[in-house]
């Protein structure tokens, strides 16, 4: 067929993967055609001419001036407006040129808000929107594709909505909070230094910053338990009892009531109970997974997934469901992963005995389905990072087609007469595998019961006491953690969450070290900043609030012009009173960017503000004071003791340990 046709339906895809396979769907053999260095291909199909043309992701973004505060944007080529995005512009020669001569234009870009956003720009800049149509796949098989072609429906304008008012309000906030912070360090030091801050990317930095310090200030506090090792039969079981106490002559007296006691076997419950297999996954849950056993960060695992669902192996990974709907042919996707996990697809028979019945998981997505592998062979050698996460996804589906595995349990309740005190010793032994065996992830206890009777007496062979310290209720967080934290208040969507903790990262807001991650001074300052003169803007609840009236847009209950309204007359009101305290930002961020001489803390880069230390470290010897006096009631040690214990401890926060370093 003719590179150039005349009359045509235009299919616009998200990436040239896509086009590729949506052309292969539609014909054996393709016609595979290029201008502007770019692929595209001319199938018949139907008695239609199609051509399938891609796209780069976005092509267009939004732009306004360089004036501050800035409420005025457009729609720009993003090559014309953003250098590192250059290469976008061949892609937008190429869709320009087609579009002129198509009698149709189809958006078949991913079917998510930024895909329908991607293929309406293109085609509204380009074509026209009254004879543009919308096609809607959630895996790149032939089945998929045709399916989708043969249901064409019209352009989703509630998530164009949505997805341009997300582009809007993020525009708005990003640019103009961004720009406050470089305009401050330039009234002050006359240098332009790149900081950013965004809607939902504070927030974040925010709650990092406030852990962070919660952990560094804490001072672990002693209590007392008690130990006890019984014997039962041939074995020899410890326990601490399910009782603490603040000082330790409380916890003796306790200590020699047990000695004296005499232990009795007071019950003794055996159960069997389902381990349910669990649901396939939605992108959260993929990059939980693939973060705890495959060490991966949550965007690096948006990247291989979308690598794997261009590929044609998985189906759209963007989801937040976990729930695969019968319209999805189970049977044929078991028979087509035999190619690649034939040792699999054998153990998944035997358990199953060829009947598979979804575990469908609580969450859905109106617009996809969970992950789940197509069946698809793979074409040639796939990366082994790309490939071991593909392994992941399709055990997790395997799994959640099985059976669910069967635990006995066992529970004991010890009585120790006399003293009103029980204890509970509990064990499990694996009945049947099930699910077990195809996604073998998951620690699960299997131990050989207590040979015991009710009412048998229990040996008590030895009675001790222990001094423990308290541990923080705060834990640092792995990327994956606070992926998931991001998730429960609902910032950001399953497409963003990933990125945004990497642009903390790339603003140097945050570091790792060894899977953890702990703030920069920077990102420290930048969170004073931000919370003492843009304090409601960039607190969760507004950030989670924001979220909702955006899902509003998507369900046609609010409009574009409503939210993005609210959002530019909370902007303005914040930056009217920024002109008093730039001033005062411009200074702060000066100093610890090193643009401004400032006494540092005697234990950290931040500013000293009270006798040379910073007020962390001053708010930790406050603390710290508190809890000397406590500890010496408790425990009765001299200073000296209660500090080298407090030093030694891995519960104790850095700023305490600073001080206490001073003290010793």
């Amino acid at each position: 067929m003719s590179c150039e046709p005349k009359n045509y339906v235009l299919i616009i895809a998200e990436k040239s993967k896509a086009a590729k396979k949506i052309a292969e769907a539609l014909a054996e053999k393709p016609t595979i055609c290029k201008k502007y260095s770019v692929n595209y291909w001319v199938v018949k199909f139907k008695g239609k001419v199609n051509v399938i043309a891609p796209a780069a992701g976005h092509l267009f973004n939004l732009y306004g001036d360089d004036s501050f505060p800035v409420f005025s944007m457009e729609w720009k080529p993003l090559w014309e407006i953003d250098s590192s995005a250059k290469y976008t512009k061949k892609y937008y020669s190429l869709l320009s040129f087609l579009s002129k001569n198509a009698l149709e234009y189809i958006n078949a870009c991913d079917y998510d808000i930024e895909g329908s956003v991607i293929g309406y720009m293109i085609i509204k800049f380009f074509g026209d929107l009254k004879r543009a149509k919308r096609m809607k796949f959630s895996a790149l098989t032939k089945h998929d594709i045709l399916n989708a072609y043969a249901n064409l429906s019209s352009l989703d304008y509630n998530m164009i909505n949505a997805g341009i008012a997300r582009h809007k309000v993020d525009w708005l906030w990003g640019i103009n909070v961004s720009r406050a912070l470089m305009i401050a360090v330039k009234s002050v030091s006359n240098k332009k230094i790149v900081l950013s801050a965004g809607r939902v990317q504070s927030p974040t930095l925010i709650h990092v910053v406030d852990n962070e310090i919660s952990r560094e200030q804490y001072v672990p506090l002693p209590f007392y338990k008690i130990n006890v090792k019984i014997a039962i039969g041939n074995q020899t079981i410890s326990f601490s009892i399910d009782r603490t106490f603040d000082s330790k002559e409380t916890a003796q007296e306790f200590a020699n009531k047990i000695k004296k006691a005499k232990a009795f076997v007071k019950e003794i419950k055996l159960e069997e109970k389902s381990l349910i297999r669990p649901p396939p996954f939605n992108l959260g849950d993929l990059q939980v997974e693939a973060g705890r056993y495959l060490n991966y960060s949550p965007y690096y695992v948006e990247r291989l997934a979308e690598e794997l669902y261009l590929d044609g192996l998985i189906s759209y990974p963007r989801t937040n469901s976990q729930k695969i709907p019968p319209s999805v042919d189970i049977k044929e996707i078991v028979s087509g992963l035999e190619g690649n996990f034939k040792n699999l697809i054998g153990i998944l028979r035997n358990i199953t005995k060829g009947e598979y019945v979804v575990r469908q998981g609580s969450k859905d997505d109106p617009a996809h389905p969970a992950i789940y592998p197509t069946g698809n062979k793979i074409q040639g050698k796939i990366p082994l990072q790309q490939y071991k996460l593909y392994e992941l996804i399709t055990r997790r589906f395997l799994a959640s087609i099985s059976k669910d595995a069967v635990i006995q349990t066992q529970r004991v309740i010890i009585e120790l007469k006399g003293i009103n005190q029980t204890q509970e010793i509990n064990r499990q032994k694996i009945k049947f595998k099930g699910w077990l065996i195809l996604y073998p992830y998951h620690e699960i206890k299997d131990e050989e019961f207590l040979d015991i009777k009710e009412g048998e007496e229990v040996k008590i062979d030895s009675v001790s006491i222990k001094m423990d310290l308290t541990k923080p209720t705060v834990k640092r967080y792995s990327k994956v953690q606070l992926l998931k934290w991001m998730e429960n208040w609902k910032l950001g969507t399953e497409a963003t969450r990933g990125r945004i903790i990497e642009t903390l990262f790339d603003r140097k807001y945050l570091i790792q070290k060894r899977g953890v991650i702990y703030p920069t001074p920077l990102g420290i300052v930048v969170v004073e900043i931000l919370k003492d003169y843009f304090k409601d803007i960039t607190s969760v609840e507004l950030t989670s609030k924001m979220e909702e009236k955006l899902e509003s847009i998507e369900e046609g209950k609010l409009t574009v012009d409503e939210v993005v309204k609210e959002t530019t007359a909370m902007l303005s009101n914040y930056l009217e009173k920024y002109e008093r305290v730039k001033g005062q930002i411009g200074i702060k961020l000066s100093k610890i960017l090193g643009l401004k001489k400032y006494e540092k803390c005697k234990f950290c880069e931040l500013e000293a503000e009270y006798n040379g230390l910073c007020k962390y470290h001053y708010e930790a010897s406050i603390k710290l004071k508190e809890a000397i006096n406590l500890w010496k009631n408790r425990t009765k040690l001299d200073e000296k003791q209660i500090l080298k214990k407090i030093y030694t401890s891995n519960s104790t926060g850095k700023y305490v340990k600073d001080v206490v370093s001073q003290m010793m």
